[in-house]
């Protein structure tokens, strides 16, 4: 019996339909590498700015990445779902590898507030790491069966989760893969 849905957040519970990959240059400069400056991205809680800074980005680069955020900000929709499974009064939240700035205006996007946000810069874990699924079943007071975890990553949001005994859905916008179990098309599927 599922007692919360967990979704990631891009991709899954809402999109960018304005994508500017704003954080490029960072990653291209960050000193030890792209994996170090990912990692640095999702798992701290740091803002575009003192990341630009940090690795060394020009004034002129960091105007660009400033302005990259605020369109995709700008930009950000929701997928319509919510409303449906608060109807049917089970938990929910998120779970998310994602950067600092785009953590609050997807709070505003909501109709209502998630009971818990497994943010990748709040919890020092990125999906598909066990910590950060732990951390949002903790927050609910519930078991990792619990939980129904959707998402379009096969390993963030499918694989991981089910290994470690949640439910879960791989979320597939493109239509739906007849070879992949729990494969769905939409959010309303899950319910």
């Amino acid at each position: 019996m599922i007692k919360a849905i967990l979704f990631d957040a891009f991709g899954t519970l809402c999109e960018i339909r304005n994508k500017q990959n704003p954080y490029k240059p960072i990653i291209r400069a960050w000193s030890l590498g792209v994996a170090a400056a990912y990692q640095t991205l999702m798992t701290k809680d740091i803002s575009e700015t003192e990341l630009a800074i940090e690795a060394g980005c020009s004034a002129e680069e960091l105007k660009k990445i400033q302005a990259g955020v605020q369109t995709e900000i700008t930009s950000m929709c929701l997928y319509p779902v919510l409303q449906s499974i608060k109807e049917r009064n089970l938990k929910w939240g998120i779970v998310s590898n994602l950067a600092t700035p785009y953590a609050a205006p997807l709070l505003k996007l909501l109709p209502f507030q998630p009971d818990v946000c497994a943010w990748s810069f709040t919890t020092g874990y990125r999906k598909p790491e066990e910590g950060i699924y732990a951390y949002a079943c903790e927050k609910l007071g519930l078991g990792f069966n619990d939980c129904l975890m959707v998402g379009d990553s096969l390993e963030n949001d499918y694989n991981m989760p089910k290994k470690l005994g949640m439910q879960a859905r791989y979320l597939k916008r493109s239509g739906v893969d007849k070879d992949q179990f729990d494969c769905i098309a939409t959010l309303y599927e899950i319910l």
